[in-house]
């Protein structure tokens, strides 16, 4: 892994902890009217379902996971034929 890939990580890491922990802070210290308390938290949640899904891709698989991945995109189609009640597949 090289070294700009693993400053990206940590600093995608530190961006979204920060960016959550300001913004569910915020709820807690700023009095928001009750007509945008909604439209907020479905924001709030976007946000931080998107850096958990960074955070997710970048920390949670592995070299070997994502060796896999790759070929697996790269792979031939798969052809399946139907047999009666079973499903037969064969490789191309």
């Amino acid at each position: 892994m090289t070294a700009e890939r693993t400053t990206f990580r940590y600093t995608i890491g530190i961006l979204a902890i920060i960016g959550g922990l300001a913004g569910l802070g915020g709820l807690y210290f700023i009095e928001v009217p009750s007509g945008n308390r909604e439209p907020l938290l479905l924001a709030l949640g976007i946000i931080l379902g998107w850096g958990g899904t960074v955070i997710g891709y970048e920390f949670n698989s592995s070299p070997s996971e994502r060796r896999a991945a790759d070929s697996a995109l790269h792979a031939p189609p798969v052809a399946t034929t139907q047999t009666g009640d079973v499903n037969v597949e064969t490789k191309g």
